[in-house]
């Protein structure tokens, strides 16, 4: 059984989400970010950390790539050129993506008030739906970035998805938009949603 230590309404919901999609035995301890809680598994004080056979992981992204290596679902096998370009997608996610929405939330509440730059925000922006532009494009008409399977990258993606719309950044319409929706809506998402919400 694994220990997934974050409040669901961090980063952690990935890694909830995931276990939800695998549907692996778990215990959750929904500790918030630089509590004492974490502190002891993570000296950034960042969530989530997963305690998995006698080892602690850090780092969101890489604990869901762990746990689906581990037991063999929605990824493909490392050394290939599907997980490759999967690997590409869930980097393009990160960076190109979640950027924004990282740099938005510092600039609104995690950075010292003196360090704050509001009129940053229109950049952050603008960034994004550049980012989404190129994402349509890399998209195309699959249902999935990879095709027909579900994979971490899209874990990341519409986790990522939730984020920039609390930042107040738009939604596309069209291929995107209903791509969101897609993943956003699956059965192990909205269980997870549904665990977050009673936090």
């Amino acid at each position: 059984m694994y220990t997934l230590i974050g409040s669901p309404k961090t980063r952690a919901f990935r890694v909830l989400w995931m276990l939800e999609e695998l549907g692996l035995d778990y215990e959750l301890k929904p500790e918030p970010p630089q509590s004492e809680g974490i502190l002891k598994y993570n000296p950034s004080g960042k969530v989530p950390a997963v305690l998995a056979d006698g080892s602690t992981l850090l780092d969101s992204v890489a604990i869901i790539q762990f746990l689906a290596d581990n037991h063999g679902k929605f990824t493909f096998p490392a050394g290939t050129i599907e997980r490759a370009k999967q690997d590409s997608f869930t980097q393009f996610a990160v960076d190109e993506l979640e950027g924004p929405c990282w740099n938005f939330a510092k600039h609104s509440f995690i950075l010292p008030k003196e360090l704050r730059t509001p009129d940053a925000k229109p950049a952050f922006r603008y960034d994004f739906e550049k980012s989404l532009a190129v994402f349509e494009k890399r998209l195309g008409d699959n249902q999935y970035v990879m095709g027909d399977d579900f994979t971490v990258a899209d874990l990341v993606i519409g986790h990522i998805a939730g984020w920039a719309r609390n930042c107040k950044f738009e939604w596309p319409e069209g291929k995107v938009g209903e791509y969101f929706e897609r993943v956003r809506s699956r059965p192990a998402f909205l269980k997870a949603w549904d665990i977050r919400e009673a936090d």
